[in-house]
């Protein structure tokens, strides 16, 4: 706090009044302290009685609502000041200047949003992008499982049919050897009907004495 400063709060301590108040305000503003400035100035519009007070009052808070970038604010002060003195050409300079001061940050906010727009629409077509790969390899993932799921069950099929044709094979093999056996049985049996019938006519001849 520079000693002006204290001297003007100090005086305001002893007689709260327009001129204490303003002077503060002034001090606040060549410091750059903007914020607590405009504070002041509104403090000293509440103790302002004349019209040219007043004027000068809204003006230099127009100029501290200016260097905030409020400039919406910046503009209401200027027109207060002008109401109450028309002919101020600064004020008339200021308010044409927060005017184009404020169309040109409304038109970088417009940017910003903007491009934050296409931002999140570009955000917006990438997660999209990657949510269908992602679902895509889901799907190509099941696929192969499905195929080869498949596979294993055919060659499952495959080598039960081979089992079945291959217990099939035996049990025909099985019955052909069986079918085999009776008849090389049978013919034994009938070669020893033979033989036993055979001898049986030379015993008979053998007793005729």
């Amino acid at each position: 706090m520079c000693i002006r400063d204290r001297s003007y709060r100090k005086a305001n301590d002893l007689k709260p009044e327009f001129k204490n108040k303003y002077n503060i305000a002034n001090s606040l503003y060549q410091q750059g302290r903007t914020k607590e400035a405009g504070d002041y100035y509104e403090k000293s519009l509440q103790e302002a009685e004349s019209e040219k007070a007043k004027s000068k009052a809204f003006y230099n808070l127009g100029n501290a609502y200016f260097e905030q970038k409020n400039y919406e604010k910046s503009i209401q002060a200027y027109q207060e000041s002008l109401k109450r003195n028309p002919k101020d050409q600064e004020a008339k300079q200021n308010l044409v200047l927060a005017k184009r001061q404020q169309q040109i940050q409304q038109q970088q906010q417009e940017q910003k949003q903007q491009q934050k727009d296409q931002n999140k629409d570009t955000q917006d077509r990438e997660n999209q992008k990657q949510e269908n790969q992602q679902q895509k390899n889901q799907e190509d993932k099941e696929k192969k499982e499905n195929e080869a799921q498949k596979q294993k069950q055919d060659q499952n099929e495959e080598d039960q049919k081979e089992k079945s044709e291959e217990t099939k094979s035996d049990k025909l093999r099985k019955e052909e050897a069986e079918q085999l056996m009776r008849m090389v049985d049978d013919q034994d049996r009938k070669i020893r009907e033979r033989i036993q019938k055979n001898q049986s006519r030379k015993a008979k001849k053998a007793k005729d004495w």
